[in-house]
């Protein structure tokens, strides 16, 4: 009799321990079902995604990208364009199906622009290559043409450009295939510095960094660093905000498939194999020294120093957006691209 009972005892526990478990298994079985149910709410959420979404993720990208953004995001007036592909790079949204485009940003109002097709996805990656000395600053290239004649025509407003490079962000940055006049040189001192009185074309303004080179150098980060911002020669502030720049020196030689010289005074169309000074014949750059000298490319493809003259030629430098529609073209010059 004993023994029946430590058995009946034994079965209860047995039996008190199975309903425990089970009770325990139905109440983690709930929780983990509410939790799946909870997750796939948030992933539906996240793929029904809306414009307050997009614009949404664009405030939050640019709160992640604070360095990337600081020198544009305080300039009245100044156009951000974050591309939608970002944020899905980002993980910030999910998807961004029906909303292939950008995310414009104008002195904090944000607002998406839809472009279907994108000049983006139609310039040709072979005819490009990546480019030196890019800080990954917004206006830093980060990809450059090279060579004699590379394929980087574009059509822009009935004028004829050529690409020079690719922004970070996403601009063009191209110059003119025509000639202007023009007397927008200033003066600082003894030292040139390029202005405008002109109202500026918001479509086109960038940032465009103008320096000096003071010393004749062969070192080609030197030369980078003396055109951009934050170099100890600067005279005002060499970070503007122009609707057209002129072209640097660096640019002709970055676009070179190689550039021999001991000094800048040395490049010439024999060393320096260079489209851009191929195209530069008898104009200026933005590189001025002391002295009330400029840089100019003379008629003969030569680098030289120079008095700045009342009238002189420049080929305009602007920005246009990559990501502007894409209308046709392959970049040549018979059949240059072309943005609506």
């Amino acid at each position: 009799f004993r023994g029946n009972n430590m058995d009946n005892k034994k079965f209860r526990i047995v039996r008190i321990i199975i309903i425990l478990v089970a009770i325990f298994s139905l109440i983690y079985i709930h929780y983990y079902q509410e939790k799946i149910i909870k997750e796939e709410k948030i992933i539906e959420e996240k793929r029904n995604i809306t414009e307050d979404i997009v614009i949404d993720a664009s405030k939050l990208y640019i709160s992640n990208n604070q360095d990337y953004f600081s020198e544009m995001i305080n300039e009245k007036d100044f156009e951000i364009r974050i591309n939608t592909d970002d944020l899905v790079k980002e993980k910030l949204i999910d998807n961004n199906n029906g909303f292939k485009g950008y995310v414009k940003v104008i002195n904090s109002e944000f607002s998406f622009v839809k472009i279907d097709d994108m000049l983006i996805d139609n310039i040709n990656a072979k005819d490009y290559v990546t480019g030196i000395n890019n800080e990954n600053n917004a206006y830093d290239l980060k990809y450059i043409y090279k060579g004699d004649n590379p394929n980087n025509y574009i059509k822009y407003n009935e004028k004829l450009y050529r690409i020079i490079g690719i922004t970070n962000s996403n601009n063009l940055k191209v110059i003119s295939v025509d000639t202007s006049v023009e007397e927008y040189f200033g003066l600082s001192g003894d030292i040139n510095y390029l202005k405008t009185d002109k109202e500026i074309n918001s479509e086109n303004k960038g940032i465009f960094y103008v320096g000096y080179i003071r010393s004749e150098t062969s070192e080609i980060d030197q030369i980078m660093k003396n055109e951009k911002r934050n170099n100890t020669y600067t005279i005002n502030n060499p970070k503007l905000y122009y609707d057209y720049s002129y072209v640097n020196i660096s640019d002709i030689v970055n676009a070179s498939n190689e550039c021999n010289f001991k000094k800048i005074t040395d490049i010439n169309t024999n060393n320096c194999n260079s489209y851009l000074l191929n195209m530069l014949s008898n104009t200026y750059s933005s590189n001025t020294l002391e002295n009330n000298l400029v840089y100019k490319i003379n008629e003969n493809g030569e680098v030289v120093t120079s008095k700045i003259e009342n009238n002189f030629n420049i080929k305009k430098i602007i920005y246009i957006s990559l990501l502007n529609e894409y209308k046709s073209g392959d970049g040549t010059k018979e059949n240059p691209y072309e943005i609506k």
